[in-house]
């Protein structure tokens, strides 16, 4: 059956078209009827191409397309970017198949949809007809011209659609990274929950480059999250293979983006490479998935020099609000500028072009081949360090890459015990680790310092300054501290980078229990002054990237939870 979800709170951008469809078989009751109806059914095996349509359809994704193409609707997107009922739809979504297999069935029949023999879905015929091809490239495409992927794509398929609904009733093939595969009605849910009212969406087919990020941040300046929504299906033989790319998404997101207005997903389409018509499709599915805007740079969706640099941008001005609520976000092409000594476009730099640092796709290719490592101005490390590691045939992560673990909580809380027994499980498996206790610290390195509030400060930002020295240099630094306040912790957390925040959480009056030293005591009798928690305050973590509860979880267990951690942001592997 179809599924049809309403936006009815008026706290999220409804679909395109006004509905969200979802053909999906859930019950099994009813997959088994209709398995057992449809046994003797004609079979269409699908292809790549094929299946990511249908996935499309049956999830939401190319809402409100309920089924393939008829002719009508075929015949009005190729002409006038409409379906047959006015809606916008600025490519067509067709299923090919050839003249012998059409001349099996016949209007109202229902096909079984297969992947390896394996049912998927179901097509009710509503339509065969033959398509005008090459009238279809020129107007999709702009070019009948066969170098160009999408055109060959297109002259490889069968002279016949089929058009009708369709209903998911098996499991699309597995694939990796699958977490990452949400649906609209997935995203939507998380979007709610995160009380995001403004989504920004960064369409990807190559690994983020520093001129993406740069684009990307700018957007996260005025807009509440990011969707970063790489494309799956990509025909050309130049684009990055999809593992190398994931993993490099993994990868600076964890490192370099805020975690918590960022999410990663992935967009189970083909590339077409249509250029301004595929911005518009891309448009569509983001709005689709709950984004209010999506980033739209440089030759969105082109390839070669078949189109102008900013076609993509510039058909969104031919679409009226009414017919697109989704708004683009028209950048233009980031560079590292020398001069500036940092990222720009032509509208923030005053420098001529030989102080741009751009890399084209032709020169990073060569760059990979000769084994030579892409330049920092150009692409984060880690990233050129997989692509490097791809072209050999491999893929690999890295081994050890610096990053500083804070343990921050009140005195006795476990801090100094935990991260010791960090060090210990990772000092055997072949790390390079240093610990910077706080206690440890203040006898060698701020003996002069008090514990005034200023004096605090200081500590930490010393602290914080050997943890970046030796991050930077692939060390793991572990620094167990009380750090009592949210914003030095944050000013550190910022001067480092690679940076993991972990609340050592415990009641007081347990930590009372466990001080050998009798500081509390102290405390309260008025000996020792500014001590936190007591005469002086400290500041909860706000969005740690881990909670360990020492008073509930044993040591080996928080332990765990940190190698985990280091796993699940992959500064670690574990053999």
């Amino acid at each position: 059956m179809t599924v049809w979800f309403k936006n009815s709170s008026g706290d999220i951008i409804p679909p395109h078209g006004g509905l969200l469809v979802e053909s999906v078989i859930l019950n099994e009751i009813e997959r088994d009827n209709i398995l057992e109806r449809i046994q003797n059914s004609p079979k269409l095996g699908l292809n790549e191409f094929q299946i990511a349509d249908l996935e499309c359809i049956v999830t939401g994704v190319y809402s409100p397309l309920t089924g393939f193409m008829v002719n009508s609707d075929y015949s009005d997107v190729i002409n006038n970017m409409r379906l047959s009922n006015r809606v916008l739809w600025p490519i067509p979504v067709t299923l090919d198949v050839d003249k012998a297999f059409a001349d099996q069935i016949k209007i109202n029949d229902e096909i079984n949809l297969t992947w390896k023999n394996s049912s998927i879905g179901v097509l009710k015929i509503s339509d065969i007809y033959t398509p005008n091809k090459q009238l279809e490239a020129l107007k999709v495409y702009g070019t009948d011209d066969i170098a160009h992927p999408g055109v060959a794509h297109l002259m490889t398929k069968k002279n016949v659609y089929l058009g009708g609904k369709v209903i998911q009733i098996g499991n699309f093939p597995q694939r990796n990274y699958g977490q990452y595969h949400l649906t609209p009605k997935q995203t939507r849910d998380f979007f709610l929950s995160k009380k995001w009212t403004s989504i920004v969406a960064f369409q990807t087919r190559n690994p983020i480059h520093r001129a993406h990020e740069y684009l990307q941040k700018i957007a996260l300046e005025v807009i509440d999250g990011l969707l970063v929504h790489p494309l799956v299906g990509t025909p050309s033989k130049e684009d990055i293979p999809f593992q190398v790319r994931m993993e490099s998404y993994i990868t600076i997101l964890n490192s370099y983006y805020p975690k918590d207005r960022t999410i990663l997903g992935i967009y189970p389409a083909y590339m077409r490479y249509a250029g301004p018509r595929e911005a518009l499709l891309h448009a569509i599915s983001r709005q689709n998935y709950g984004c209010t805007h999506i980033i739209i740079g440089r030759d969105h969706a082109g390839i070669g020099n078949y189109y102008g640099p900013y076609d993509a941008q510039e058909i969104f001005d031919q679409i009226s609000d009414n017919d697109l609520l989704i708004r683009p976000y028209k950048l233009e092409c980031a560079f590292y500028c020398t001069i500036c000594k940092q990222m720009a476009t032509k509208r923030t730099c005053p420098h001529g072009s030989e102080a741009h640092c751009h890399l084209s796709g032709t020169n990073v290719r060569q760059m990979l081949k000769e084994k030579r490592m892409l330049p920092e101005e150009y692409t984060r490390p880690e990233v050129a360090l997989l692509l490097n590691n791809a072209v050999n045939g491999t893929l690999q992560t890295l081994d050890q890459k610096g990053v500083t673990l804070l343990f921050t909580g009140l005195s006795s809380a476990g801090k100094t015990t935990i991260s010791k027994a960090v060090v210990q499980d990772l000092k055997k498996r072949g790390y390079l680790i240093e610990r910077l206790d706080g206690d440890v610290v203040r006898q060698h390195l701020t003996a002069d310092l008090g514990f005034t509030k200023e004096d605090r400060d200081k500590n930490i930002r010393r602290i914080g300054y050997v943890a970046h020295l030796l991050t930077r240099n692939n060390i793991i630094v572990l620094m167990a501290n009380i750090a009592p306040y949210r914003a030095i912790r944050d000013e550190i957390r910022q001067l480092i980078g690679n940076f993991l925040e972990i609340y050592v959480k415990c009641p007081m009056e347990e930590c009372e229990k466990r001080d050998i030293k009798g500081l509390y005591r102290k405390a309260r009798d008025g000996i020792i002054k500014n001590f936190t928690g007591i005469s002086d305050p400290y500041e909860e973590p706000t969005n740690p990237e881990l909670i360990l509860e020492t008073h509930k979880q044993s040591v080996e267990e928080c332990k765990n939870k940190v190698i985990n951690l280091l796993v699940e942001h992959r500064y670690i592997k574990l053999n």
